[in-house]
Order: structure tokens, then sequence, then C-alpha cells
């Protein structure tokens, strides 16, 4: 099952329209879920706080219910996301380790209320793979970071500290893609994928009205499902 969390201000069906995550529920024969955040989204680190809102246990319990009601694999449950649906996808990745088998941030970022990654409480107990989509020409999330964003280097540097991963990187190039990634404990990975010149958005999106489309430069949404469909839940730490 992937969760898809919308950005800002925005709601499931938007996000739903934006990544079009459908057609790749359907060719993986898996379950994907849009919900809707509160107010005006989610509560990742750093930001956006609701009095009496908890995110986190809102999508653990949705979890535990759809494990119930439609038999998901609970070694095969992930979480993606946009912008602040990409921060929260972060926060996910460190708080319900032992249920989230991977997560993948588009335009996102993980950070405390200082810009610092090493702010946030981020302390997972299982490896969690982790795969950062960013254009370079990000001005809402900036790839260099300020204010309450971090540098994406940072981030990515962090979770290959977290999962433990290697110092040898694999780097590949396609077009304007720039990947790289890291093997990491349990078989997990770390991979950032960097598209020069692209904006605050999901690539991939066909629909030019939408505030998040972009060319055809990446297909964020196929990319982010092949890289869950290769990496189920890792072992427990030790």
């Amino acid at each position: 099952m992937v969760i898809d969390l919308h950005s800002a201000r925005t709601n499931g069906f938007l996000e739903e329209l934006a990544t079009r995550f459908d057609a790749q529920a359907d060719r993986l024969g898996w379950i994907v879920a849009y919900p809707d955040g509160f107010a005006d989204g989610w509560e990742p680190y750093g930001c956006c706080h609701h009095q009496g809102v908890d995110d986190a246990a809102f999508i653990s319990e949705l979890i535990t219910r759809l494990e119930s009601s439609d038999g998901v694999d609970p070694e095969r449950v992930y979480v993606t996301g946009l912008s602040r649906g990409g921060m929260m996808a972060y926060r996910l990745g460190c708080e319900l380790s032992t249920r989230v088998a991977a997560i993948a941030a588009t335009a996102g970022n993980m950070a405390d209320e200082n810009g610092s990654v090493r702010g946030a409480p981020c302390q997972p107990q299982r490896p969690v793979s982790v795969l950062s989509i960013h254009g370079s020409a990000d001005a809402v999330v900036p790839i260099r970071g300020g204010g309450r964003i971090a540098p994406l280097e940072d981030v990515i540097g962090r979770w290959r500290e977290l999962n433990g991963c290697a110092s040898a990187e694999a780097v590949t190039v396609r077009g304007p893609v720039v990947a790289r990634s890291w093997r990491c404990r349990g078989g997990s990975e770390v991979r950032s994928m960097l598209i020069d010149g692209v904006g605050h958005v999901w690539p991939g999106t066909p629909f030019s009205g939408l505030p998040w489309s972009a060319g055809a430069s990446l297909d964020a949404s196929q990319a982010v499902a092949d890289f869950f469909a290769a990496h189920p839940r890792a072992p427990a730490s030790n």
C-alpha cells in the first residue's frame, strides 16, 4: 500500500490528480490512499502544528485499518508526498519505521524550525529506504536551504547516517536527472534524484493548469513506485 500525502492547502483529491498514482497501483496490483490533512495540511517537523492533532497517530491508524480491511501486506507499506506532504513523509519515516518500509519525498525537506536537520527528532527503530526527488530550481524548498529549510545534502546525509549506509555511491545521469544512491543496512537504500532546471513540482504531471505541473523529464510517480517495489521492510536494527 502507498499513502500519498498532499501539499499544503490542498487535499487528497488534488494529490490524486497531481501524481496519478492510481495508474501505478493498477500496474503493480497495489492499493493507494490519498488522505486529507487537517486545516491547511500536514504537521512535519519544524512547522504547521495544530492543537490537539496528531498526524503520525492518524496515519498509523489508517495503516492498521487498511491492513485489516484490505489485506495489506505489512512488509510493504509506503509513504510518499509532495512539498509539505513530502516533509510529512520524512517524519513518518522517523516515527513509524516499524510500519513503513520506505518513503519518497518530492520537493520535500526535513528540519526543525531553525532549518537544522539535526534538530528534527528522528530516531527510527528500523532502516527505512528513502527516495528524494527535487528540482534544482525549486524556489519554495531550495536545495541550498534557508529559513526553516535544511540544505538537501544535509537531509540526504542524515538519512545515510540513520540507515548506516556505505560511503560509496552509485551515480547515473539521464538527461537532466542526476541520480545518486547508497546501499545501507538491512537491504535499505538512500537515493537522491536531482532534476536540473525544474522548480517546485511533481515531475511528470500532465495537467498544465495545476501549480505542480512539469514536463516529462521524469515520471516521478513511476520512479517512486519502482523504488518502493524494490524495497520491502528492512529487518529490525540490532
